[in-house]
């Protein structure tokens, strides 16, 4: 009889070693599952916002970028050391919206006067650089956008100075 016990006691040990076998494959599947989920929701919420930026940029006409030349260029003079320099820049606009130009030749007066003042209260050694070039671009982009989103008109995408001349 006592070997029927201890066959008996084997039998169940195998039993609860499969079992506890079982139970923990089945708790690995599980995390496992739970974890991919995871993972697909969190991915899928990331990109609802980039679907919704496509969007606006949808609303932003496309087309190809038209270009319009401000005539005269900008004339300012400095006086660096006692002596009288000079800065000359032809400035060209780009916009996919062909009455953005209309607004910009509309509003010119003002434009010119603010950028004349912008680029009079320039740094001359500063404007030298290709880093002061850089930022006087930038804020020669603002400084018309300003004055166009004030009036109600369209905005320009960039300007380009095609001519830059200092002395």
């Amino acid at each position: 009889m006592a070997e029927n016990e201890q066959e008996a006691n084997e039998t169940q040990e195998e039993e609860g070693k499969s079992k506890k076998g079982i139970i923990i494959i089945a708790l690995v599947v599980l995390i496992a599952i739970g974890a991919s989920v995871g993972v697909t929701i969190f991915l899928l919420s990331d990109s609802a916002p980039a679907e919704q930026s496509e969007e606006v940029e949808e609303e932003v006409p496309q087309g190809p970028a038209a270009y319009h030349e401000i005539k005269p260029p900008f004339l300012v003079t400095f006086n660096v050391g006692g002596r009288q320099r000079y800065m000359q820049i032809h400035v060209a606009a780009s916009s996919r919206d062909s009455n953005t130009f209309a607004a910009l030749e509309h509003h010119m007066p003002l434009i010119r006067s603010k950028i004349i003042n912008l680029y009079g209260g320039q740094d001359f050694e500063t404007i030298q650089t290709e880093a002061g070039k850089q930022a006087l671009r930038e804020e020669t982009l603002r400084t018309i956008n300003e004055i166009l989103e004030a009036e109600g008109a369209a905005l320009i995408e960039n300007i380009f100075f095609t001519n830059f001349v200092l002395q």
